[in-house]
Parts: structure tokens; sequence; C-alpha cells
């Protein structure tokens, strides 16, 4: 079994190492939009420690690392969009900027856990992007891709985009392996000798990833994936009372929107909590018949990353509908879970899936709500709220 995974980074030296900090002599690599638990960078020069929390910058000689129930987001500087799950560890020894004359690079080693990444403009055409895992180093071609690397097996995960893994097996030979771009298989698992199993779809591990640990209900491979279902369930249901115009969805700023600030730099610059509780506009449906009395609220702590409360309730012939859920803000986009779900006196279960809309001021949220013991009486739809 080969032991090449660990990049060894070497000590700066200069005349001047004495008077300045390793802070100092490093190269800034990003900055923190959020730590929730035990989240520390180590300088691999000087092996110090060093607590990070919101706005706190990285730098290129840094090992990131998560403890359990621990999370951390970042923007790096060219900027892509990095997401730690607990019990991570980052090696960064390399992020430089582009210029007009020279390309940016970047150059991470995953040495264990996962992580999720939407990237910059740093790209992989030129072999300047590289993210060395215990499997092999991986090149991108401007992608979102997760990896988690549970009981030596890594799980990968491409949803938008490409990736190319180089692997070296245990007898020594080198394979390149692509995954995602319309043409390969966007899912798989590698073991450290180098054995690939495509996966048709999202292993379960990065389902339990999505939905955030406060939430503890493990639910959601991504929210695209999330969001597509829950979307269609509700708009499949049979049509009832309420908001039947859906298409304030179409109207709405979609967070990705070129010409507005990256939401999650909107999201780093707010500070306190914020309660979203007005509503907009909605579609809510039911098995049961007509929907009345529709509400739905939450509050977003922005200084922690987290959703601590939120709530929705309607009515239907079969009674009020009730849901307490709660999350977190991952990187650019709320990840909730229901913690509590009735139906008149039976017990429900269900999805809530939202994205931030018209910068952060509004959030887009849809859902999916049946009772446990009878699935098919089901309620669910779309709503706006400010």
């Amino acid at each position: 079994m080969r032991s090449n995974f660990m990049l060894y980074v070497s000590p700066v030296v200069a005349l001047f190492s004495l008077a300045l900090s390793a802070q100092e002599q490093a190269s800034n690599a990003g900055l923190t939009l959020m730590a929730r638990g035990n989240v520390t960078a180590t300088a691999t020069d000087t092996q110090q420690s060093r607590n990070l929390n919101r706005k706190a910058p990285v730098f290129n000689i840094d090992q990131v690392s998560t403890g359990a129930q621990s999370q951390a987001q970042f923007r790096m500087l060219d900027g892509a969009l990095l997401a730690l799950q607990s019990d991570t560890e980052l090696l960064i020894s390399e992020y430089k900027a582009g210029s007009a004359t020279e390309q940016g690079s970047v150059v991470m080693e995953l040495v264990k856990g996962g992580l999720r990444t939407v990237t910059g403009s740093i790209k992989g055409d030129a072999g300047n992007y590289q993210l060395k895992t215990p499997v092999g180093s991986i090149g991108i071609r401007g992608t979102t891709f997760q990896l988690s690397y549970i009981n030596e097996i890594m799980l990968v995960g491409v949803w938008d985009g490409q990736i190319e893994l180089q692997i070296t097996r245990s007898d020594g030979t080198v394979e390149n392996v692509t995954f995602g771009g319309g043409q390969s298989a966007s899912f798989a698992q590698i073991t450290v000798a180098g054995q690939v199993t495509p996966l048709l779809s999202p292993p379960a591990e990065f389902a339990g990833e999505a939905a955030g640990d406060e939430a503890n209900t493990d639910q959601g491979s991504s929210s695209g994936a999330a969001s597509n279902t829950a979307f269609t369930d509700a708009t499949n249901l049979p049509s009832a009372q309420g908001s039947e115009d859906t298409s304030f969805i179409a109207e709405q700023a979609y967070q990705g929107s070129s010409n507005q600030t990256p939401v999650a730099e909107l999201i780093a610059a707010r500070s306190g909590s914020y309660q979203y509780g007005t509503l907009e506009q909605f579609s809510v449906q039911s098995t049961e018949g007509a929907v009345t009395d529709f509400q739905v609220s939450m509050t977003i702590d922005f200084d922690n990353g987290t959703v601590p409360q939120g709530e929705m309730s309607f009515n239907d012939a079969g009674g009020e509908w009730f849901a307490a859920f709660n999350g977190v803000v991952n990187v650019d986009q709320l990840e909730l879970g229901v913690n509590f779900a009735s139906h008149g006196n039976e017990r429900a279960q269900g999805q809530i899936d939202t994205l931030f809309v018209d910068g952060i001021d509004q959030i887009l949220g849809q859902f999916v709500l049946s009772e446990t013991e009878n699935p098919a009486t089901t309620a669910g739809g779309i709503f706006l709220i400010k």
C-alpha cells in the first residue's frame, strides 16, 4: 500500500523570520464564512494552532481541522466556496490568485473527512488545480463536487461539471478516471487500492452530510436533488385551494445571477439574528382538500450560521398540519431538517428545501409533508417569505 498521500510543506526560512509571524509570511488563501464547533488552523511551519471563527483568514500553510459535530465554510481568494464536514482535515499548500500574466494555482490535500466545493476562477484546464486525496489527485474543469473519505473508502459526487481523478493503484499503475460531464458516472466509491465502483445515485453518506448536524435529520443528498424531489412531489399533488399561480418562482432573482453580489458574501456581511416571516406568495396542495391559514416563519442567526428555529402550519379537512424545523447556513444556501411534524392527531414527516432570492432579503421554499402511518395523506407546495 502506497503511503505518499501526505504533503510536507517546508518551513518558511527568511532573514526576517524571527520578526515576522507565520501568518505574515504566508499568503492569504481565503476567509472563514462560518465555523461551528471546534474549527482550528495549524500552521505547518511552526505547528502553532489557532481557533477559526467568522471572518478569520486561512493561509497557504494551514492545515484546517474540524472536530466532531463541527462544520466550517470558506470563501477562497478566487471566489471558490469550500465547506468542510465534521472530523475533516484539509491541508492548504498553495493558493495563488491569477494575474494578467500568470494563472492562479491551487494545491490542497484532503487528509481525512469530507468536503463540498463550488470552484472559483481557478480551473484545472492547465493542470493548475490539484486536490490530493487518499486515493489519488483530482483535477477539475469548473465544477461543483463533493468528497467524503470514510473507512478507507472515498465517495465521489459531481453535481455540476467534471472532475478527473488520477489514481495510483496498489501495483503502481496509474489511471485517469473521469466523473461527471454527462458522459461518465457522476457518483462512485473508490478504495485506497484504486478499485472504482460507479454508483447510479448519490451515496447515502452524502444525504447525512447535507442536512447539517444541528437539524439531526440526515436528509437531502444535495440541495439541487432534494429541491427537485420536493418540487416534483409537491406539484404532483391533487390540486386544492391556495395561491395557484406559481409564476412568482420564475420571477425571482436566482442566487446564481452573475450581476449580483454572491449570496455567500451577503451572508458574511450580515450580523445578528433576522426573522423571515412575512408571507409574500404561496401555492399549497393537500390530498385532504382545501388548504387554509398557511403560515411559515424562520429565524436565521447570521453570526453562528444557523437556523435555530422555524415553524410551518396550515389546515385542511383532516386537521392542522404543523412542522418545526431548524438547520444551518451552508456556504450560500439553507439546509433544513424537520424535527417534528403532525397532521391532526397523527405524527408526520417531511422535507423542506429553500434558497435565498433577491440577495438574501427573501427565501423561496418548497416542502412535502406526509403522515407517518398513512403516507398517502400528503401535503406540499411552495412559498416566498421575507
